[in-house]
């Protein structure tokens, strides 16, 4: 598989470089990091050069991720990819930028290829948080996921747990609006008012 850019009305996602490295290991760093990724930890400099310089293209070749840096005007602002095994879709953004719309633009935009039959042809495209991640939550309900319910999650922790975790899966824009207001809809059966 050959890697794309994708392009929306504000967002770059093109392919990570070795000039992101800093901004990579400053955010993988963050406490969010830490609590909801499964990166490693303590996170440094040398795993955010393999991930830039190894880990991303090999997947590229290989067909097993399809992962992508957000730009914004130019600059750095997060990472976001498809993991094609288990039809998924993981995202984080630097601090900094948070809370802009960012990551919704960027999530509906790979969400669309990665359905499309320009894109993987996935028949279905997944997601999922562990508990406690309100962000990721909100990413989800605004970039058209549904709720379906809790899972145990789908990679372990970094103590070999699987802990039941809120789970979604993308509702494509082809299905119309009613299955949009479906799936905004059932977001109503999750409440995230205690995670803080």
């Amino acid at each position: 598989m050959d890697p794309i850019a994708l392009r929306t009305d504000r967002l770059l996602l093109d392919q990570p470089t070795l000039d992101d490295i800093d901004a990579i290991t400053e955010t993988c760093r963050g406490p969010e990091c830490e609590r909801f990724l499964t990166t490693p930890w303590p996170y440094e400099r040398e795993h955010a050069r393999g991930f830039v310089a190894d880990y991303v293209p090999d997947c590229w070749r290989t067909g097993g991720e399809a992962t992508w840096a957000i730009r914004l005007d130019g600059r750095f602002a997060g990472v976001i990819g498809v993991m094609v095994p288990t039809s998924e879709v993981g995202f984080w953004l630097v601090r900094e930028l948070r809370g802009r719309g960012i990551m919704p633009e960027a999530v509906r935009a790979v969400a669309e290829w990665a359905v499309s039959d320009t894109g993987l042809g996935l028949e279905r495209l997944g997601w999922q948080c562990l508990p406690g991640n309100a962000a990721s939550v909100a990413v989800a309900r605004k970039s058209g996921f549904e709720f379906t319910g809790w899972e145990p999650a789908w990679h372990p922790t970094r103590d070999g747990a699987h802990p039941d975790s809120p789970s979604g899966r993308y509702v494509p824009l082809a299905a119309g609006p009613e299955a949009a207001r479906a799936a905004r809809e059932s977001w109503q059966a999750l409440d995230t008012a205690d995670w803080g």
